[in-house]
Parts: C-alpha cells; structure tokens; sequence
C-alpha cells in the first residue's frame, strides 16, 4: 500500500464510509444511473437523472 492508499483509507474511516471494490447491485439507484451513463455518455447525466434514477423511473 501506498502513501495515497494509507491517506485514503484513512480519510474513509475518519469520515464513516468505505471504498467499494464492486460494482453496485443492479437495483440501485447507482447502477442505474452508470448503465444510463454508459449508453449516453456521462455528460449527459444530469441532475434530474439522478432523481429519476432515485425514484426508480430510470
């Protein structure tokens, strides 16, 4: 492990959260809006896909 590791993980504990080391499960909100990205580009998420997304309506 690294500097950056070592501060990385550091900053995660600190702050109460962990890095993910999979992709997320295909119900969720995330995964829907990756699978969104992946076919329109990611700059063409925006803030309302995100609600859709949140809302199951993507």
């Amino acid at each position: 492990m690294d500097n950056f590791d070592t501060g990385l993980q550091f900053a995660l504990q600190v702050a109460g959260a962990e890095l993910a080391t999979e992709p997320p499960a295909a119900d969720t909100p995330l995964a829907r809006v990756l699978a969104f990205a992946a076919e329109n580009g990611p700059e063409s998420v925006t803030e309302e896909h995100i609600a859709l997304a949140k809302a199951g309506l993507l």
